[in-house]
């Protein structure tokens, strides 16, 4: 009688973690650098509306016809009236539109929902025109580091 052999010794088959920090730790990063970018985007959306409400009523910092901060410099006639009027409303609700898209943006982020959403939130915040007097640029480039760190890229789903 002949004793039966044990089957040859398979070693369970390795694991390897997905580069990049656990969920909770990449939430930890993108946190405070996300509600930046919401507390900028909302301040600037609540001036903007003001700045709307403003130029719809006339008043503006300057006059559509007065030119008298303009004495002494040629050429820059042209500026009064982008500063009032049709153009200001305009732009204002560009300006409107991109801050509620960095802030939807930040939402995301912090999130870890959507990484694109998150990288044009934090790219825009970086423009100096689409936030209020370029307080977004460091909170933007702020953004942009933790979102390029290869240990956060992966948390993303």
């Amino acid at each position: 009688m002949s004793t039966p052999t044990p089957p040859p010794y398979d070693p369970p088959p390795q694991q390897y973690a997905a580069p990049g920090l656990s969920k909770d730790a990449a939430l930890q990063k993108v946190k405070a650098p996300a509600v930046s970018l919401m507390i900028v985007a909302g301040i600037t959306f609540v001036m903007q509306i003001f700045s709307i409400f403003a130029s719809v009523l006339g008043i503006s910092l300057m006059g559509a016809g007065d030119m008298s901060q303009f004495e002494g410099m040629e050429g820059m006639e042209w500026l009064a009236p982008m500063m009032s009027g049709t153009f200001s409303v305009i732009s204002g609700i560009v300006v409107l539109a991109i801050a509620a898209l960095i802030f939807f943006g930040a939402m995301k982020m912090k999130a870890l929902e959507s990484y694109g959403l998150a990288m044009t939130a934090a790219i825009l915040s970086i423009i100096p025109c689409f936030s209020i007097c370029c307080v977004g640029i460091p909170f933007g480039i702020w953004a942009l580091v933790v979102l390029l760190n290869k240990e956060v890229k992966p948390a993303f789903g």
